[in-house]
């Protein structure tokens, strides 16, 4: 018989969105001062509950955090939500990415043709225009 998957904690939770915030929008959004700030909590506060020091937060905190992210509150107590949130998160940041990318390059209507596209497509595509975007490099 499997054995059940040990459960996430606050702290591995917390991980997982920090470093998925950092990458779409840059570690200074991150830091525990900049949570602190948009949550209504000290940066001691972000610090305990992203080290684990903190372990049973208010549920005030949590519905704070869920908005400070964009995740809903059962995130921080669900794994299978916490799967699905992810998954989510990583489809965001793959847009976001692309669109980016057709912006720069001149592409116009990229998200209304390739919206049921996968977060490995939407990346694989971003990383072709942006390839195309680039200068050739010189023949050798």
């Amino acid at each position: 018989m499997a054995e059940p998957h040990p459960q996430r904690t606050l702290d591995q939770a917390l991980t997982t969105l920090i470093a998925k915030k950092a990458a779409r929008d840059g570690e200074h959004t991150v830091t525990d001062q900049a949570i602190g700030e948009h949550i209504g909590k000290s940066r001691t506060t972000v610090w305990k509950l992203r080290t684990g020091q903190e372990r049973n937060p208010k549920i005030e905190t949590l519905e704070a955090l869920a908005r400070f992210f964009g995740v809903k509150v059962t995130y921080f107590l669900d794994d299978d939500k916490a799967a699905v949130a992810d998954e989510q998160l990583e489809s965001l940041a793959a847009a976001q990415r692309l669109q980016e990318a057709a912006d720069r390059g001149g592409v116009t209507g990229i998200n209304a043709r390739l919206g049921s596209l996968s977060p490995e497509s939407l990346l694989a595509v971003a990383r072709l225009i942006e390839q195309l975007d680039e200068p050739d490099a010189p023949a050798s």
